[in-house]
């Protein structure tokens, strides 16, 4: 954003309180005050800062060069508390040219002491601008050239011009007074100008030579706006500039309107619309009569010193929460212009880890030496070397990705514990064959077995054919032979499902643990300056944490309540094909077919053929013999049917709890506005309190000043070895 500001005489006639009040505004809301300001507040915004520089278009009498060299830069701003001194500073500069000429350093000396001032607070000035001493006693009283200032961040787009006050006399003659004039007049004069108008309570707007000059350019008022300043100043005994004060305001320019029975009051003048926008030009004429301003009338009062430095700090305040926002929504999302993705990468960590635990949830069932599992190798996230590893670990040549594991593998009986002599001696050295002693090694959870199940990330305890059994004999009840109970299925699936709520649980707890550190350790790094702002917005933060972590806990619960609470799923297509295939291969497990060599293959087929031509057909030998009955198919057909379930239901909930964390939580973690309002929770008065927690500790801000003191004097020492004299 570009300001263009037009110094004036600080002992001008103007409102000088009113131009004040106007930089620090505008500078804490991106435009600026003493001069005109530019502002671009589109786009992406960057971090806030004001550039003040010095455009000289004319010489000591005010004439214009035949040359006009090019902005010199004054200072860059970075604290909007620091606007106001700045501005004055840069004033000063032009209005005593000579002097400036002929100091040491430049205009740059009278730069205000900025590396030494405190947040919020106003810089003292520097010792070259302390010795220019009151502005009665500055070379000029008005100078055309202007203090420009560059601000990036604003969240305005516009510009302002603060022209200086109207005067009458002067005691440099009346040249100045015409050159004021006629800088007013010509910035008065463009169409698209708005006029603002500043005049102090309890003087007449319509007698002021400003109101004259608005006139003559906008004698309709459409672009003008009055701004009354210093209402605290009219006594308590003056009723009609006070009643007259309120009617103005309170009526957008209805002064003395009349009704039935009298004049309105204040309320009722108030409470009534606006006229209606003048169309025709007898309308426009009269409007141009009554002399009203259309764009209204405002009241400013100026705020105290003490009032502006809370305000200021507060600014400052919420500018390291900002801080700190962004630094969390930075780390949460791992933004492309932050080098650091340890956090994002944590948190990724620990959604693997809740992944593995919710596939190690999924139900598995040992069917003679073979276990089987709802999920695949893939589904599981193996990488093809780790599938093949664990094929090769289970016995398996082909590494095959369905998700079974054959215990033949695993030693029978199992070893017996180390002897003294530091040796083991195995009981048994064969293998297990039976689905008895399948079953016995699950019971004994020998360290072999938990090493294949954890590399074939399997549950501890998956469940046999016999437990499944008597599941499905406690439900029988009035049903046909061939049927199961739907209860015993219902049972069967909540056994399942009840362990997901644990691992989300602590998916939660792992994340939040990490957020907590991630948030210490940035209040501490922002606010290491300031030990209680440090505590205070630490306490906000951690305020804003709970309730996320509330509505996070809530949503978890909703998510999980749903799958465990019911059964469903729409994708049917999905669910019967899962559910054959597992039919089968639990067949294929209980029946354990013989493979067969090449010749009993052909013999195969053509006994398939044979039976063909009988109106049975079979694709294949396999397929003859998975339709066998067997004595415990109706268990086979409710472990295929939980397999395939879990199978449709897993992608869900591994994704859901996640999301749920991402969404609900660290997506609202770093917003600002959020913050802010738990921070005005922790302190109600924002302002009364910054100055206070924006306290630094003594001994830092000595060091700070004797820093910024030394680098003052380095400058000056830089600037004399750089002089023409000292070259010779």
């Amino acid at each position: 954003m570009r300001t263009h500001a037009s110094t004036a005489s600080p002992a001008d006639g103007g409102d000088s309180s009113a131009a004040d009040w106007l930089i620090e505004g505008v500078g804490a809301n991106g435009a600026d005050g003493s001069g005109s300001v530019s502002g671009n507040g589109g786009g992406q915004r960057s971090p806030w800062q004001c550039r003040i520089k010095l455009s000289r278009a004319y010489d000591s009498e005010d004439k214009p060069l035949a040359e006009k060299p090019p902005e010199q830069l004054f200072c860059v701003v970075t604290d909007k508390a620091h606007i106001t001194a700045c501005v004055s500073a840069a004033q000063a500069v032009l209005l005593n040219p000579r002097v400036v000429e002929g100091a040491v350093g430049g205009p740059q000396a009278y730069v205000p002491e900025l590396s030494s001032a405190q947040p919020g607070c106003r810089p003292a000035d520097s010792a070259p601008l302390r010795a220019l001493g009151d502005a009665a006693c500055y070379e000029l009283a008005f100078t055309s050239n202007k203090v420009v200032l560059e601000i990036d961040g604003a969240e305005a787009d516009l510009t302002i011009i603060d022209l200086p006050g109207i005067i009458h006399d002067h005691a440099k003659g009346l040249d100045t007074v015409k050159a004021v004039e006629r800088m007013s007049r010509t910035h008065l004069a463009p169409a698209h100008h708005i006029i603002v108008i500043a005049q102090p309570a309890g003087h007449d707007l319509e007698t002021q030579a400003i109101r004259r000059f608005a006139r003559e350019v906008d004698p309709q008022g459409h672009r003008s706006i009055g701004i009354i300043t210093k209402p605290d100043r009219i006594s308590e005994e003056a009723h009609i500039e006070g009643e007259k004060l309120v009617r103005l305001v309170a009526t957008r320019g209805e002064l003395g309107a009349a009704v039935k029975g009298g004049k309105r009051s204040a309320a009722q003048l108030a409470e009534q619309p606006p006229p209606p926008p003048q169309q025709h030009p007898e309308e426009q004429q009269a409007a141009a009569a009554d002399g009203h301003l259309r764009l209204g009338y405002y009241v400013v009062k100026n705020p105290s010193q003490e009032q502006r430095r809370g305000c200021a700090c507060a600014c400052e305040l919420f500018r390291l929460l900002w801080r700190v926002a962004d630094t969390l929504d930075g780390a949460v999302h791992a933004r492309s212009d932050s080098c650091d993705r340890t956090f994002y990468q944590r948190l990724a960590a620990h959604y693997r880890a809740y992944g593995d635990r919710t596939i190690r949830s999924t139900p598995a069932f040992l069917v003679g030496t073979t276990l089987i599992s709802a999920l695949s190798k893939s589904d599981k996230n193996m990488r093809p070397a780790d599938i093949a590893a664990a094929a090769a670990a289970a016995g398996e040549g082909d590494g095959s990705d369905d998700g079974e594991v054959d215990l033949a593998a695993l030693t029978w009986p199992p070893t017996s514990p180390s002897t003294p002599d530091g040796g083991g001696s195995p009981v048994g050295s064969g293998r297990i064959r039976t689905g008895a002693q399948a079953e016995a090694a699950l019971t004994s959870q020998g360290a072999e077995l938990r090493a294949l199940l954890d590399k074939h990330m399997l549950p501890t305890r998956p469940m046999t054919l016999a437990e499944l059994s008597r599941l499905r004999d406690r439900h029988l009840g009035r049903e046909l032979p061939g049927f199961s109970p739907y209860s015993a299925m219902e049972e069967l699936l909540r056994r399942f499902q009840g362990q997901w709520r644990e691992h989300a649980e602590g998916c939660l707890q792992e994340v939040e643990a990490a957020v907590r550190e991630l948030a210490g350790s940035t209040v501490a790094e922002e606010l290491q300056r300031f030990p209680k702002a440090e505590r205070v917005v630490e306490a906000a933060l951690s305020s804003h944490l709970d309730s996320l972590l509330r509505a996070t806990e809530a949503q978890i619960d909703e998510l999980v309540g749903m799958e465990d609470g019911d059964v469903f799923t729409l994708n049917d297509h999905y669910l019967r094909d899962s559910q054959a295939a597992f039919l089968a291969r639990l067949k294929r497990a209980y029946l354990r077919p013989q493979p067969l060599d090449a010749d009993s293959k052909h013999a195969v087929q053509n006994l398939l053929g044979q039976l063909s031509s009988y109106g049975i057909n079979f694709r294949s030998y396999e397929s003859a013999f998975l339709a066998q009955p067997t004595p415990v198919d109706d268990e086979l057909h409710m472990a295929a049917s939980c397999l395939a379930y879990f199978k449709v239901a897993f992608k869900r909930i591994q994704d859901e709890v996640p999301m749920a964390i991402r969404k609900t939580l660290l997506r609202r973690l770093g917003n600002r506005q959020q913050l802010e309002a738990a921070l005005r929770e922790q302190l109600p008065d924002v302002a009364a309190a910054a100055p206070l927690l924006l306290e630094e500790d003594p001994a830092v801000a000595e060091r700070r000043r004797q820093c910024g003191d030394m680098m003052r004097r380095l400058r000056e020492a830089l600037a004399v070895l750089n002089s023409p004299a000292a070259q010779l």
